[in-house]
């Protein structure tokens, strides 16, 4: 009987420590898929397609300018909604605030001391009238979401979890850092857009996406 049990408890010891020595490698399994779940899926081309979805939004954070003459930041609040725009700009002229608005159709400019807008066909020609700006709005609108414009063809790089990180288009090339998950999608937080003199960075505190 002795040896019976002694046998007995000798399985349990030999049972739990082989239990013991499995765990590490479970933990570590179990580690790697939570990881997985935590990172960008399906790829450059499904990611790239899931922000064609990404239509109404808004970002605010921080907004900064380099031009050959000058440099300035401020605080930054966008909002889009398909073509339709809202583009809220505080500090950068040193006082008051900048805003620009407008559809596919046309496009309006307040700047500080203002009592009316100014209005044009594109805000493209408001900024470089009035601001001295070079500052593709319309393509912008999807470089921000780390999206190429579909208007003509961009030349880009992909990091591993297929995540745009590099892009040149008309002349500008745009770099990405600091993506997050929002709502299922991956957007980044820090955007440089460079060319035709002019640096312009978006240093995005916070998305809101609208269904």
């Amino acid at each position: 009987m002795r040896l019976y049990n002694a046998l007995v408890s000798t399985r349990r010891i030999y049972n739990m420590l082989r239990f013991l020595t499995r765990l590490p490698l479970a933990a570590a399994i179990l580690l790697m898929s939570a990881c997985a779940s935590f990172l960008p899926q399906g790829g450059s081309d499904a990611l790239q397609d899931s922000l064609n979805d990404v239509q109404h939004w808004q970002v605010r954070g921080k907004m900064s300018v380099i031009t050959p003459d000058d440099s300035a930041t401020g605080y930054m609040d966008w909002k889009q909604n398909q073509r339709e725009f809202d583009l809220y700009i505080a500090g950068p002229l040193g006082q008051g605030a900048t805003r620009l608005t407008g559809d596919k159709r046309s496009a309006a400019l307040t700047l500080p001391g203002w009592d009316e807008p100014r209005h044009a066909e594109s805000p493209e020609e408001l900024m470089l009238l009035y601001l001295g700006w070079n500052f593709p709005v319309s393509d912008i609108r999807y470089w921000v979401k780390g999206q190429a414009s579909p208007n003509g063809n961009a030349n880009t790089e992909y990091d591993e979890s297929g995540l745009l990180s590099r892009m040149e288009q008309y002349g500008w090339t745009i770099t990405y850092k600091r993506y997050s998950n929002q709502n299922g999608y991956w957007l980044p937080g820090l955007v440089k857009v460079s060319g035709h003199d002019f640096r312009f960075t978006f240093s995005i505190r916070e998305w809101t996406l609208h269904d």
